[in-house]
C-alpha cells in the first residue's frame, strides 16, 4: 500500500530532524574532541618543556626500540648530529652512541639484558671516550592491564661527581700518607734528642769537653733538621688549605741566588762542597721573592744532600723574552730515570738519606712544584746516575 503524500512529507520531516540531531551531536563531539586534542597538545608541550629544561636527558622508546620522544638535553649529552636525530628508525643513533662509549660491548649487552628482562628497572654507568661519565637509568612503561608499551631512559652527567669522589679518595690517601711520613720523620730526631739530652743530664760532669761539644753539636743539628721539617710541614699545610698568599713583585734573581748561596754555605762547608753562582748579570722578573727563595733553598739543600764530599754545586739563571730559567746543578750521585715522575708526586713521595746519611722529609720538591706552578712555570729534572743532577724551573717573564 502506497503512502500518501502527507505521510511521506511527515516521514521526510522526521528524517530531517533525526539527521539534524545527529549532525548537531557529531559537531558537539568534534568540538569536544578538538578541545581534548588541544588540551593534550598543550600538556605535551608543557611536558616537553619540562623535560627539556632539566639537566637530565630523556628518551622514550617503544617495544621495538623505536624513538617515541627524545629531549634536546639527550641530544646534547650524547653529542648526536642532526642527521642522526632525524633518523626515525633509531639505528643510526644506536651506532653513534656505541662509538661514543669506551666499552661498546658492555653498552649493547645492557640493552640486550633489558630486552630479555622487560619488567626490570636498570641503573648503570656509561663512560664516554671524551672522559664524560653518564648515569643511565631505565624503567619500563606498563599499562594498567599489564601491557608493555616501551621503556623510558634517563641520562645524567655524573662526571663532576665522579671526579670529586676520586679527588676525595686521593686527598684521604694523601692525608694518611702525610701523617705516616710526618710521624716517622719526627720519631727519629726526637729519639735522638731524648737520648743525648738524657746522657748530658746524667753524665755531663764526667764527660771531657770535647765529648760534650760533640753531643751538643749533634743536638743542635738535630734541632735544626727538625725545624726544617716543621717549616716544610707548615708550608705544605698552608698550600693545601690555600692560605699561602702570592705577592709577585719585580725581583732581582741574582740577589736571591746570592742570598740562598750565602745562607746554605755553612751546610755545604761541612761536606767541603762549593756553591758557585754562575749568574753574571742582573736579571729582573716579577715573582714572589719568598717563594723563589723557598724553591732555591730546597733545591740547593737537596743538591748538598746528594753530593759527595768535595763536590760542586752551580746555580745559574738565563732569561728570554718569554721565560726566566733557573738551574741548580750538582755533580752528585744522580737520580735513576725511573724515579723522575715520582719526585713531584705526593702519593709516591719518599724520603731518601743523603750521601752523609742526612735525613729529609720528602716534602721539599712538592713545595717547589707548588710554588713554581703558582708562578705559571714548570719544573723538571735531568740526571745521570753517578754523574750529577740538574733541576730547572721557569718563571714567565
Amino acid at each position: 500500500m502506497e503512502k500518501s503524500k502527507e505521510e511521506l512529507i511527515v516521514e521526510h520531516k522526521e528524517s530531517d530532524e533525526k539527521f539534524a540531531a545527529l549532525e548537531a551531536k557529531h559537531e558537539a563531539e568534534i568540538v569536544g574532541l578538538k578541545k581534548i586534542e588541544d588540551e593534550l597538545r598543550l600538556r605535551l608541550m608543557f611536558f616537553e618543556g619540562i623535560a627539556n629544561s632539566t639537566v637530565d636527558g630523556f628518551l622514550v622508546v617503544d617495544l621495538n626500540g623505536q624513538k617515541i620522544l627524545q629531549t634536546q638535553r639527550t641530544v646534547e649529552l650524547w653529542k648526536i648530529p642532526q642527521e642522526v636525530v632525524d633518523d626515525s628508525s633509531g639505528d643510526k643513533q644506536v651506532a653513534h652512541v656505541m662509538h661514543m662509549t669506551v666499552d661498546p660491548k658492555k653498552f649493547v649487552d645492557e640493552i640486550m639484558y633489558q630486552v630479555m628482562h622487560p619488567d626490570e628497572k636498570r641503573l648503570d654507568e656509561v663512560e664516554l671516550i671524551d672522559g664524560t661519565i653518564m648515569e643511565r637509568y631505565s624503567s619500563p612503561v606498563i599499562g594498567p592491564d599489564g601491557t608493555h608499551y616501551g621503556r623510558i631512559y634517563t641520562f645524567h652527567d655524573i662526571t663532576e661527581r665522579k671526579n670529586s669522589e676520586k679527588q676525595l679518595l686521593q686527598l684521604n690517601a694523601d692525608k694518611d700518607r702525610f701523617i705516616s711520613i710526618l710521624a716517622h720523620d719526627l720519631r727519629s730526631p726526637f729519639n735522638s734528642l731524648l737520648g743525648f739530652s738524657e746522657l748530658l743530664k746524667n753524665e755531663l760532669r764526667f764527660y771531657p769537653i770535647e765529648k760534650t761539644e760533640e753531643m751538643v753539636k749533634t743536638i743542635y743539628d738535630t734541632i735544626q733538621k727538625t725545624h726544617e721539617l716543621l717549616e716544610d710541614t707548615l708550608q705544605w699545610a698552608s698550600i693545601q688549605s690555600k692560605k699561602t698568599t702570592f705577592n709577585p713583585t719585580v725581583t732581582n734573581i741574582d740577589g736571591i741566588i746570592s742570598e740562598v748561596a750565602y745562607f746554605l754555605e755553612p751546610s755545604a762547608r761541612t761536606k767541603n762542597i762549593t756553591i758557585e753562582n754562575k749568574d753574571k748579570e742582573e736579571i729582573f722578573v716579577k715573582t714572589d721573592p719568598y717563594m723563589i727563595k723557598a724553591i732555591l733553598r730546597n733545591l740547593v739543600s737537596n743538591a748538598i744532600k746528594f753530593t759527595n764530599k768535595g763536590g760542586k754545586i752551580e746555580i745559574s739563571a738565563t732569561q728570554t723574552s718569554s721565560n726566566t730559567t733557573i738551574r741548580v746543578t750538582d755533580n752528585g750521585v744522580g737520580i735513576n730515570p725511573d724515579v723522575f715522575e715520582k719526585l713531584f708526586s705526593f702519593s709516591a713521595m719518599q724520603s731518601t738519606n743523603g750521601t752523609d746519611d742526612e735525613k729529609g722529609t720528602g716534602l721539599g720538591l712538592l713545595l717547589c712544584k707548588e710554588f713554581v706552578e703558582k708562578h705559571g712555570g714548570k719544573i723538571w729534572v735531568e740526571s745521570i746516575v753517578n754523574k750529577g743532577t740538574t733541576v730547572s724551573f721557569t718563571i714567565p717573564s
